[in-house]
């Protein structure tokens, strides 16, 4: 069950999918001159938080299990987006 929710802001393109698919988690938050995601604290359905974090092109939302361990993005996703953006 998922517990918790992280973004990683410097990745973050600020797509804005995740605050308006999500918004009881997801929020829009200005940083510098940019739109990124911030959370609010509250966690959506379990289902929702998933297909957000999965849809997310920049795997910047991370999700945390009751044990505190990281269920999302695994590994295998993060290595799939390193070699999609190697030239």
């Amino acid at each position: 069950m998922i517990q918790k929710v992280e973004v990683d802001v410097p990745t973050c393109i600020g797509c804005g999918t995740c605050w308006v698919v999500c918004p009881d988690t997801f929020r829009e938050v200005e940083v510098g001159e940019e739109y990124k995601a911030g959370t609010t604290g509250r966690l959506a359905a379990e289902k929702q938080l998933r297909e957000v974090a999965e849809g997310c092109p920049s795997l910047s939302i991370a999700l945390f299990d009751d044990t505190g361990v990281e269920v999302f993005p695994t590994e295998a996703r993060r290595e799939e987006l390193r070699q999609r953006l190697q030239w």
